[in-house]
């Protein structure tokens, strides 16, 4: 079935409030920033008055994660995020709960990198995507939430 783009919106827009719950009940300080174009859809404090982006991503099929990252992240216009949480809702996955990949920007990239076959994609030829199976394949541990405390140290 295929999803009209207000469903896809509010999928995304329901992923990160998601993963806001998941990391306000895990403790962290964090708050969602809103608008649909913005490089950054949560913010984590620390006490030291650091503060840390995240980008999040909700699998609308179970198989991938659309992250548009080097059209979107080659570009000067954009602040890159410290840290992107993939979501995959527990709808969409043979494991009934909710699965979150907490990667670094550094990891999407090589990732991102790996999934194209080692080619940068550029605006308006394709799509960039991250697949589950990549993921599975590279060992990439689930809901790696420490990463975060990691950064503030």
């Amino acid at each position: 079935m295929r999803q009209s783009q207000e469903s896809k919106t509010n999928l995304g827009i329901a992923g990160e409030y998601r993963v806001l719950s998941e990391l306000l009940l895990r403790g962290f300080n964090a708050v969602i920033t809103m608008g649909n174009s913005k490089g950054t859809d949560i913010l984590v404090f620390s006490q030291n008055k650091k503060f840390l982006r995240v980008e999040v991503k909700t699998s609308k099929n179970g198989r991938n994660f659309v992250t548009s990252y080097f059209p979107k992240y080659s570009e000067s216009s954009y602040t890159d995020p410290d840290l992107w949480v993939l979501y995959q809702p527990y709808l969409f996955n043979d494991l009934g709960k909710d699965t979150f990949f907490v990667l670094t920007h550094q990891e999407v990239r090589e990732l991102q990198l790996k999934q194209n076959k080692g080619n940068e994609t550029k605006a308006g030829q394709g799509v960039d995507n991250i697949s589950l199976r990549l993921l599975t394949a590279e060992n990439i541990e689930p809901n790696k939430w420490e990463k975060i405390g990691e950064f503030f140290v």
